[in-house]
């Protein structure tokens, strides 16, 4: 198949519009001056360029702002108050969705439990009744869109979840179609931690890092993978699918298929499974005759309970063991862990460098950062929220017309 690399007109213009998009959104105020310099534009076409995006109604004058050599212009900004995102994060056990303006500022979040004998269908009713509410909260501002972040293995083309561990009966279920016939509204998913990498590579120094490796370490184990600023997906969409790589294949069979994976070990998930198990055998611990939650055991841990600690350090060294895998194959410059498991930052953090300096090349270890850092409230609200703000910056007129009809 040969694919067509030629540019006509139209997509020339349309470039330069989201090329102008992106430098306002990433300035917040500047001028039309500034706007040439930095991306390269006559003044001219930056002059049209920005008249189309004031009538469109994405952009908009705010009064004069100081210049080089004192001089002082009309300064342009994104029309902060006209457009929402919604933002939807899915896991095995809750619901969370928030109401963000392009800047990334929340105005109201909804958030719903997923019980036990939950099915995908009650899931997807969840997801609705929580997209209604933040859309009752819009005050009559204009809603770009939908962005989700799920959990993998995500099929893209199917716009489905191949399977959920744990969370049984996904993989028919075309979640971009149910909840654009719902919602009539640009619907975008992504990998959860292909969501987190993301964001986190727009807040690095990107001139210090080629390839970053996100791992999401909750309730299942998942890592986005972003080299030179290119997202990594596969063919299909599965790559990054680590919490289903085998630390023993003598281990347990996973709903995946396989054997000993590293979920069964290294998730929050299998920790309450391995506490619930040893407080059998410790009727005088504190948790005994409970159902030990992970928020629960992460209190112990912080608290200094030895049974809680120990669980926790050797759920962190199979994390670990998985990681020695992922850096010798990709020998990435930066690895972040984060999410659940990275609430007791400084434990894992020690744990995971000890197993990295076991097991690793010293030359290889010396050149790999290693970051531990609890997630954000709504930092994977924030991030499936920039698919559609991406999508904004990218076709801004014709995404603020389609959130206006």
């Amino acid at each position: 198949m040969t694919h067509k690399e030629g540019k006509n007109q139209d997509d020339l213009q349309r470039l330069n519009r989201s090329l102008v998009m992106r430098l306002i959104h990433k300035n917040e105020l500047c001028s039309r001056a500034e706007l040439a310099k930095q991306s390269g534009l006559t003044k001219a076409s930056i002059t049209v360029i920005t008249q189309q995006l004031i009538d469109a109604g994405v952009v908009k004058e705010v009064g004069l702002i100081g210049g080089e050599k004192g001089r002082r212009s009309i300064g342009l900004t994104l029309e902060m108050d006209r457009y929402l995102c919604i933002g939807i994060r899915l896991t095995r056990q809750n619901i969370h969705g928030g109401l963000f303006d392009i800047a990334g500022e929340i105005y109201a979040e909804e958030e719903r439990a997923i019980t036990d004998k939950s099915t995908p269908g009650d899931a997807i009713n969840l997801i609705k009744d929580v997209v209604h509410n933040l859309m009752a909260r819009a005050d009559a501002r204009a809603i770009l869109g939908i962005g989700l972040a799920l959990p993998g293995p995500i099929i893209y083309e199917e716009n489905s979840i191949a399977f959920m561990s744990a969370f049984p009966g996904w993989e028919n279920i075309n979640v971009k179609e149910i909840l654009y016939e719902e919602f009539h509204m640009p619907i975008l998913l992504e990998h959860d931690a292909l969501c987190f990498a993301l964001s986190e590579w727009r807040k690095c120094d990107q001139d210090d890092y080629r390839l970053l490796l996100c791992v999401l370490a909750g309730q299942g184990v998942g890592a986005g993978i972003i080299d030179g600023g290119r997202p990594v997906r596969g063919a299909l969409g599965c790559a990054g699918e680590i919490g289903h790589m085998s630390l023993n294949p003598s281990g347990p069979r996973c709903d995946c298929g396989n054997y000993g994976c590293m979920e069964n070990y290294a998730s929050t998930l299998a920790l309450e499974r391995e506490m619930a198990l040893a407080l059998q055998s410790r009727p005088d611990h504190p948790m005994h005759g409970t159902k030990p939650h992970f928020q629960d055991i992460v209190r112990a841990v912080k608290a200094g309970d030895e049974l809680a600690v120990r669980l926790f350090t050797r759920a962190g060294e199979y994390l670990g063991y998985g990681l020695v895998n992922l850096i010798n194959f990709l020998n990435p410059d930066i690895v972040i862990v984060t999410d659940s498991l990275a609430e007791c930052t400084e434990l894992l953090q020690t744990v995971l460098q000890d197993t990295l300096a076991q097991r690793l090349s010293p030359k290889i270890l010396a050149r790999t950062k290693l970051v531990v850092k609890p997630s954000d409230q709504f930092q994977a609200l924030k991030a499936a929220t920039s698919l559609i703000v991406d999508l904004f910056l990218d076709q801004p007129m014709l995404t603020a017309k389609r959130s206006e009809t």
